[in-house]
């Protein structure tokens, strides 16, 4: 019998998920000796015994790792072996049964091992949380090692408690029994707590509206005071892991419009949280990915189509209809699109409030629109004590804001349309490791920002636009909250070339003032050497290091090379980058590229045919003014004039004719190629959108039109009009002519009105149909083209459902297929793990 000892280290996420009672109980299950500890880099382990126990041992760790866990690195060295009498307490028998201990942690080292993303609470807490006899019955902050919260309330690593907001809870008894014994599965559970010993929540009803609010209950009593309030139609911030959430009963329109009314939200989409899968099964259809999206741990927001019918009440395993019915969710919810954004409860505190709730309820972010999520009651009160009826609070510190993930499948694919809780920080081991960190700032809107360090990529959670002070203090925040975590200074910073972006502007201040810190330390560590008086203690030039480089990268290059990346890839690629805004290389407004790209380089081989956005970027809130200027490249102003098309019949003339002299200075009325921007002109074009509410809304309505028609069996389909596609130039021309024609001879057709009403609605609905039938077909084709390179698709346009659907049929049927982003997200939420992936190879 050969006995051996390794020294074994392990990076990934590996802490705060259980590994070291996980490895504890391995040990002990091959009776090897030892110990296990956590540090900043990840999980050490030294471990003895017999050799075939300890490879077995070694090979169990990765088939065997916790859940929440990801192994990135797993590597053994053979050391000394150590007596076995030194792990022997003083009553073993004298067989020397060997021990293994799980050790303190070394906070020593740099830290490089991954923050765990919070998670959604596990079925073991749930059923404690409802077992009268347990010391957790009706207790909403009920976690363990495979649940509950993490980065939100994390300040440093190693992940121990006394390094997280959980620090100012002492322990009872009971709990530190639970923590320090390895068999329990809350061993080290950093936040564990109970109703003894941890945080405690409170209710405030504003109706007295005080100037200082006072609570009028606590513990339990406030998730009744709480549910109470909803089921009255009242609107209430309740506070979870991430920030508060604005809820109201989903089902009750007036509560909902109050709520639209106080926030100024007009039709953006309002989040709903369903009791279970049974409730949201009454009024949401989709498919088994889709359920299992929305019932993952992670829990995030899922879109799903709405049912036509939501009447009845499904329970129980055989999914019976029982003669309970239920309430339709509120048209006011999610105005004018097919979708519904549903998530799960992910708390206990969200699990006791549906107790006493048997409605679905609005669960969406609490902060004015441009602000980032509030995180505290005193902001709830001083910024919308106008907008809620009562604020569920609690008291554990929430040390780091993060919203809710948002996902949907798309051509059989999951997306994020936002990066967040459950899923950021997103982690991921480097191809190879960094001689010093990298930073990449992102970009302007659905900002993110990335860090690569030693051999860890980092994505952090979605902070928001940077239109504000407020949200770039929030980014500031943010990003102080990482280098702090992980005692990183960046040397590398990688930006867009837009130089009127907040990031960018962030970003050449710091290497400015990184290259003054270096000249102002160099100058005076020059004069402390010339000094008579100065002594050398060492040889070691003490002097500043370089100072920060600033590389760039242009925003649609960044969209593909962020692909790229998470397929971790370097080669050459047809790359389709189709969105809203990103300043191009000839410094115009790009948005419709075709780039033949590598992680370093890009060359445009096609683009939209350019077109004017008259008043610049006023032109966004108002698509008739992108459909006039992209009319007056096909038409005289007369022309257009005479067509008498719906998105101008109710502008004023004098209107018109001031739009049009805009169109003509050039300096108001920049050309664009942006995609995003022709999806918006034909939304205008067949009269859906006449001012824009929020990002976005013409695709989805867009979409919506064209939903309609694929159900439509009785709509006669038109041909489909083919993009011109010549020399370097995409033209929309034939799709907009023939939508054009058909608006037109529509309208010219004397009939009934109400035939005329159905007349002018197929119509729409094939010009949407044709819109992404020919979108397709014309990726297609340039696909085709260039057979040799494999094809990838980003960036904001290829968000729309209807377009992933056909253009994953269409590349399908060609036994070809198409890269694109699931994890990380396809809009300007990705633009910082594209310039991350550039810069880790400078």
């Amino acid at each position: 019998m050969v006995q051996i000892r390794q020294l074994i280290h392990i990076t990934g996420i590996v802490q705060g998920v259980g590994f070291r009672p996980f490895i504890y109980k391995l040990a002990k299950q091959y009776q090897l000796s030892g110990y296990v500890l956590n540090n900043g880099d990840g999980v050490s382990i030294e471990v003895e015994g017999e050799e075939r126990q300890v490879t077995a041992f070694y090979n169990d760790i990765t088939l065997q790792a916790p859940p929440l866990s990801r192994i990135d690195s797993i590597t053994a060295q053979a050391i000394a072996v150590v007596d076995a009498l030194t792990f022997i307490s003083d009553n073993v028998s004298p067989e020397h049964t060997p021990k293994f201990i799980i050790t303190e942690s070394d906070s020593s080292q740099s830290a490089t091992v991954c923050v765990s993303p919070d998670q959604g609470i596990c079925p073991a807490c749930l059923d404690d949380i409802n077992d009268l006899t347990n010391r957790h019955y009706h207790y909403p902050f009920t976690n363990c090692t495979h649940c509950g919260p993490r980065y939100t309330l994390i300040k440093q690593l190693p992940y121990d408690r006394k390094q997280t907001s959980m620090a100012a809870f002492a322990m009872c008894p009971d709990c530190e029994a639970a923590y320090t014994n390895p068999e329990d599965r809350r061993y080290h559970a950093q936040p564990v707590s109970c109703p003894k010993c941890g945080p405690w929540v409170r209710f405030y009803d504003l109706a007295c509206k005080a100037e200082q609010p006072e609570p009028v209950a606590d513990h339990y009593a406030a998730i009744e005071a709480t549910a109470a309030a909803l089921n009255a139609g009242k609107i209430i911030a309740v506070k979870g892991l991430g920030g508060f959430h604005l809820m109201c009963d989903a089902t009750n329109e007036q509560a909902v419009a109050q709520l639209r009314l106080r926030k100024q939200r007009q039709r953006k989409p309002l989040a709903v949280m369903m009791k279970d899968t049974h409730q949201a099964q009454c009024y949401i259809e989709g498919s088994q990915q889709e359920w299992a999206l929305l019932g993952s741990q992670q829990r995030p927001i899922t879109l799903f189509r709405k049912k036509a019918s939501c009447s009845g009440y499904v329970s129980g395993e055989d999914l019976t209809i029982t003669a309970r019915t239920r309430a339709d969710i509120a048209d006011n919810v999610a105005p004018n699109i097919p979708y519904l954004g549903v998530m799960l409860p992910y708390t206990p505190l969200h699990y006791l409030l549906f107790d006493l709730v048997d409605v679905p309820l609005v669960a969406t972010s609490a902060n004015i629109s441009g602000f980032p999520i509030i995180a505290n009651s005193d902001d709830i009160f001083r910024q919308l004590g106008h907008v809620v009826d009562g604020v569920l609070d609690h008291n554990r510190e929430i040390v780091h804001c993060c919203d809710d993930s948002l996902v949907q499948v798309a051509g059989g694919r999951r997306q994020t349309l936002r990066l967040a809780r459950g899923y950021a920080p997103y982690t991921f081991s480097l191809p190879h490791k960094l001689t010093h960190p990298v930073l990449a700032v992102g970009g302007q809107q659905k900002v993110t920002f990335g860090l690569g360090f030693a051999g860890q990529g980092i994505i952090s959670p979605h902070v928001g636009d940077m239109f504000g002070l407020d949200m770039q203090q929030h980014y500031q925040q943010m990003l102080n909250g990482f280098t702090h975590i992980y005692h990183v200074k960046p040397q590398t910073i990688v930006c867009d070339k837009h130089p009127n972006y907040m990031t960018t502007e962030w970003a050449q201040d710091y290497v400015e003032g990184s290259v003054q810190g270096c000249v102002q330390k160099n100058g005076q560590e020059a004069a402390q050497e010339n000094s008579p008086d100065s002594i050398r203690t060492n040889n070691h030039d003490t002097r500043c290091e370089k100072p920060a480089q600033l590389l760039q990268l242009q925003h649609h290059h960044a969209h593909i090379v962020a692909v790229m990346a998470e397929h971790q890839m370097r080669e050459t690629v047809l790359g389709f980058a189709f969105d809203g805004t990103g300043l191009g290389d000839d410094h115009q407004i790009w948005g419709g590229e075709v780039l033949l790209a590598d992680h370093q380089t890009a060359k445009r081989l096609y683009h939209l045919k350019p077109f004017r956005l008259i008043g610049g970027e006023r032109a966004i809130k108002e698509p008739a003014r992108i459909l006039l200027g992209l009319l007056l490249e096909y038409y005289s102003f007369e022309q257009i004039k005479a067509l008498q098309l719906d998105a101008f019949t109710c502008m004023p003339n004098s209107k018109l004719d001031n739009l049009y002299r805009l169109w003509l200075t050039e300096q108001s009325s920049p050309y664009t190629t942006s995609m995003g921007r022709l999806v918006d002109a034909f939304a205008s074009l067949l009269g859906l959108v006449e001012r824009g509410d929020y990002e976005g809304e013409c695709g989805m309505r867009l979409e919506a039109l064209a939903i309609q028609a694929e159900a439509n069996e009785a709509l006669e389909p038109l041909p489909i009009p083919m993009f011109f596609v010549e020399n370097d130039v995409i033209d929309p021309q034939p799709l907009l002519a023939s939508v054009i024609d058909n608006l037109v001879t529509s309208a010219t057709q004397s009939d009934s009105s109400n035939f005329m009403a159905q007349r002018d609605l197929a119509v729409k609905l094939n010009a949407a149909n044709q819109f992404f039938t020919t979108l397709v077909e014309m990726i297609y084709t340039i696909s085709a083209k260039h057979p040799e390179y494999p094809v990838v698709v980003s960036g904001g346009v290829f968000q729309n459902r209807v377009l992933m659907d056909r253009l994953d049929a269409r590349f399908t049927s060609e036994a070809r297929s198409f890269l694109t982003s699931e994890i990380i997200p396809l809009n300007d939420g990705g633009i910082a793990m594209g310039q991350l992936w550039h810069g880790l190879w400078q």
